[in-house]
């Protein structure tokens, strides 16, 4: 399924959530309010998520390979088995987001908040306070 951003945005606000396997890839959806989103299943390689919120998004076994993901809101979002091969993560806010069986290589995650996120062998792997300036989780 090929739609422009403007009508993802549209079809959101009008309630919709579900846009599971949809095909993204490259697509700005850079500084949208999208909590609470399915993109399970979706192609979003080397989207532009940067300063979007996505709050307990479902965006599991999703294809995010060099997204953009800076300084976005992943707050509590489902990555089971998504593939963040070299994905821009710097800077967001990771806090309880569970990444089980995700692959993060080569992912960046400098200065994002990981306080609580369950890494990919599904063990939680932070403390309160602490910040990630490391590469990837593990």
């Amino acid at each position: 399924m090929h739609t422009s951003n403007n009508r993802i945005l549209q079809l959101y606000n009008e309630g919709q959530r579900d846009f599971r396997g949809w095909n993204l890839s490259g697509y700005d959806l850079s500084h949208l309010a999208l909590s609470d989103i399915d993109f399970s299943y979706a192609n979003l390689s080397h989207a532009n998520l940067a300063g979007s919120d996505l709050r307990w998004a479902e965006l599991r076994s999703a294809n995010l390979t060099q997204a953009n993901l800076s300084r976005t809101n992943l707050h509590r979002a489902r990555l089971h088995y998504a593939n963040l091969t070299a994905a821009c993560l710097v800077g967001s806010d990771l806090r309880a987001a569970n990444f089980t069986h995700a692959t993060l290589t080569c992912a960046n995650l400098a200065q994002a908040d990981i306080w609580g996120a369950i890494s990919p062998d599904g063990i939680s792997v932070l403390r309160v306070g602490v910040r990630a300036d490391v590469p990837q989780l593990a």
